[in-house]
């Protein structure tokens, strides 16, 4: 199931209405300016409990997804004296329904790997008190306040994709830039390469279910928790406006 199907009919599924942006920018704009009719429409129960479905269908199990969705929260409302409010990140350029479950995702992520990471270090004695220790608790926290950027999910989703091109067919691959990167049509590139449109079509779309595989491939061996199907994939990809940044 989709990161769309599994959306409440009370929350508007990812859109590109300018008005439905503005609206939605307007209203975090009100909640951070202390409006609690607007802070509690944000965080409404059809969202939350949309937030938890999504980490509970992406991997988490339903103590994880509370525990994640209610640092969400936390996060969007409570200002730090560095960072501000994690709502003050959202500048309407996509819906806020992508923004939180862009975030609820990330966390997730981290949250796993964090915990893998932790599962396979050695453990090591505290130097003050003497008692066994994880080496991970040794290492710099980074962001304290927990509202950095994360960027896990952008970096799985990119190397998925590079690594799925990268083992593409080369011939293939020529002609899908051909065709939907300069916009000549099948019918030329069939031309070109002495084959019939027909066969441009067949090669384009069996080009495309490689990639398809081997990208979902890569995100399962990244991260052999993550039930993401492609859809998914899709949805965050067009939520993720920084995802080819600096490639």
């Amino acid at each position: 199931m989709s990161l769309k199907e599994t959306a409440p009919s009370s929350i508007p599924a990812t859109s590109d209405g300018d008005g439905e942006r503005a609206d939605e920018l307007q209203l975090v704009e009100a909640a951070l300016s202390g409006d609690e009719a607007a802070a509690t429409k944000i965080r409404s129960r059809e969202r939350n409990s949309y937030l938890e479905t999504i980490l509970r269908r992406r991997g988490a199990s339903p103590t994880e997804a509370q525990d994640i969705v209610a640092d969400v929260w936390a996060d969007c409302f409570d200002s730090n004296k560095n960072r501000g409010s994690l709502l003050e990140r959202f500048h309407g350029k996509g819906p806020l329904e992508g923004f939180l479950t862009r975030t609820a995702l990330n966390r997730l992520i981290d949250y796993k790997r964090r915990g893998k990471f932790r599962g396979e270090l050695p453990q090591q004695a505290n130097r003050e008190t003497g008692q066994p220790a994880d080496a991970f608790d040794s290492l710099p926290s980074g962001d304290d306040d927990g509202l950095a950027a994360d960027d896990s999910l952008v970096t799985l989703l990119r190397d998925a994709l590079v690594h799925a091109f990268a083992n593409c067919d080369p011939e293939k691959l020529a002609i899908l830039r051909l065709v939907n990167v300069y916009g000549i049509d099948q019918a030329t590139v069939g031309r070109m390469w002495g084959w019939s449109q027909s066969k441009i079509s067949r090669a384009l779309s069996a080009l495309m279910e490689e990639v398809r595989d081997a990208t979902l491939a890569e995100v399962h061996r990244t991260d052999p928790w993550l039930e993401l199907h492609w859809e998914d994939f899709v949805a965050l990809c067009r939520q993720s406006n920084d995802i080819f940044v600096g490639e």
